[in-house]
């Protein structure tokens, strides 16, 4: 996870939280951000950093969307007890692109009771969306207010230092030696977001490995 002014506070309430599951000051952490800025990669981070650091802990990550169809499918065998107790078990629970809850006022209830049982027990609660807890249209006020007992992190669009040392990175992983004109040239025209600054970088480099061909600026 390469770090920056756009996500530097983010990653390192992400690191005391790893440590301290369900123990900081930081549950629910609330990430959001706009599209490809590396919520859901700092979400799955701590995931998979709690586990290196309690194997025992269960660390539980999925979509709204998956959360949203197994709660359909739980209410539809009238099963909503058991799809409870399932999400009552968890220690960190991390979910993705929680604005998608929005209109489901029946998700939105048994949500509301995981969430609650999760905190009172001292269990981590990550959530990310593509926008700040107060932003997002037709959920529940009592969630809204839960989402804010927390932190609300924001990741903004990687700055020009921080696109560099992206597009470095994913060089250096690869084996693959460009000239700095070239990366610089990427950095200063893709400001967009981490997933097309990734996906020009990985097209310049097939590129040149299929057609046998130095990069160059033209």
């Amino acid at each position: 996870y390469v770090e920056g002014e756009s996500n530097k506070f983010a990653a390192t309430v992400a690191r005391s939280i790893a440590k301290r599951p369900g123990a900081t000051a930081f549950n629910p952490l609330f990430l959001y951000g706009g599209y490809g800025v590396g919520k859901t990669h700092l979400g799955q981070a701590v995931g998979l950093e709690v586990k290196n650091q309690f194997p025992d802990k269960v660390v539980l990550y999925l979509s709204s969307e998956k959360f949203i169809q197994q709660f359909i499918s739980a209410a539809k065998a009238h099963k909503q007890t058991e799809f409870a107790n399932f999400y009552q078990m968890v220690d960190v629970l991390i979910i993705d692109d929680i604005q998608f809850l929005s209109g489901k006022s029946a998700t939105q209830d048994s949500f509301f009771h995981i969430f609650d049982h999760l905190h009172q027990n001292g269990k981590q609660i990550i959530l990310t969306s593509d926008k700040a807890p107060a932003d997002i249209m037709d959920i529940q006020d009592r969630i809204v207010s839960r989402f804010k007992w927390g932190l609300s992190a924001e990741l903004h669009q990687p700055d020009y230092e921080t696109r560099i040392s992206i597009l470095k990175n994913i060089l250096y992983r690869d084996g693959v030696e460009m000239p700095n004109e070239i990366v610089e040239y990427v950095a200063k025209n893709i400001k967009s977001n981490v997933r097309e600054l990734e996906g020009a970088i990985i097209s310049l480099i097939a590129q040149s490995s299929f057609n046998k061909k130095e990069v160059t600026l033209d």
